[in-house]
């Protein structure tokens, strides 16, 4: 593309088994080019991941290069983004969106990894001068937990944390255009929900916009397929799960219902005492 200021692009972020996918999809049918090389469905997910499948293998790279893997309850060592391998992934990515993803004015790409590497993405993005932008999918974490307790055997106290590990990085895109939605509320009223993520992002629609939009919220989302639900009061009080996580929600969901602007004040001190005590928390989970 030859004027890379006119690209703009809108990263699908939020944690795994959040509902993702089908805002991944949705954001489609606002006009966003996702590309046409992605993961092909699975059982867990019969509908499409809609994930780019060498974004994908290069988020895994990174995660190697910086020592943890996706569902480990673990900080990212800061001193890991000057690996000489990190440049030469940056150069990588920045060729493979340059001529894959960026040849269309808007763009975008979902891999639930992106939230713990938005550092490296960022560089990326400032790379090729594109427009950033976040669309950021949230999901009780009570839900999260029980997808990930069923498909992973994974224990409810350390999914909550690993939650709370994948969406306290938010804080690296304060300064930047982003809304948050949530997956529940999409599901009960889809069409709705995507007019409210086109006015957040000041994304046009047109005739084809709204035709695409009426077929993700009457043919494409199918509820049986939420096997989990849990509403945004059903937290179990039992001191096993961290208080942290339902805070962390509440604060998200009133981002997700407009209760509160993106750049309350309250909302990033919150956020910042939240993020020290999950550091505390990963100490005591991964002692030196």
């Amino acid at each position: 593309m030859d004027d890379m200021q006119s690209s703009r692009a809108v990263l699908i972020l939020g944690m795994h088994r959040s509902g993702t996918s089908a805002l991944a999809h949705g954001v489609q049918a606002l006009g966003v080019y996702l590309g046409d090389n992605f993961l092909s469905a699975r059982p867990d997910n019969p509908t499409g991941y809609w994930e780019d499948q060498h974004i994908c293998r290069l988020n895994e790279r990174l995660l190697a290069t910086l020592g943890v893997s996706w569902e480990q309850v673990a900080p990212i060592d800061e001193s890991g983004w000057q690996a000489p391998e990190i440049e030469f992934l940056l150069a990588e990515a920045v060729e493979y969106v340059r001529s894959a993803l960026a040849i269309r004015p808007l763009w975008g790409f979902k891999d639930p990894r992106t939230l713990r590497l938005l550092p490296f993405w960022r560089s990326v993005l400032r790379r090729l001068q594109a427009e950033e932008q976040y669309l950021v999918v949230i999901r009780n974490p009570r839900s999260v937990a029980a997808s990930l307790g069923q498909r992973q055997g994974m224990d409810e106290a350390t999914a909550h944390l690993l939650w709370l590990t994948y969406l306290l990085p938010l804080r690296e895109i304060a300064d930047t255009p982003f809304i948050v939605t949530d997956y529940d509320i999409v599901m009960a009223d889809p069409k709705r929900q995507l007019e409210r993520i086109a006015r957040g992002l000041k994304i046009p629609l047109d005739d084809a916009n709204n035709a695409a939009i009426d077929e993700f919220a009457n043919s494409f989302l199918d509820p049986a397929l939420r096997h989990s639900f849990f509403n945004a009061a059903a937290f179990d009080p039992s001191p096993t799960l961290p208080p942290l996580s339902r805070e962390v929600y509440l604060w998200l969901r009133w981002l997700a219902t407009d209760r509160i602007p993106a750049d309350s004040p309250q909302l990033w001190s919150v956020w910042e005492k939240s993020r020290q005590a999950v550091q505390k928390a990963m100490r005591g989970m991964n002692p030196a």
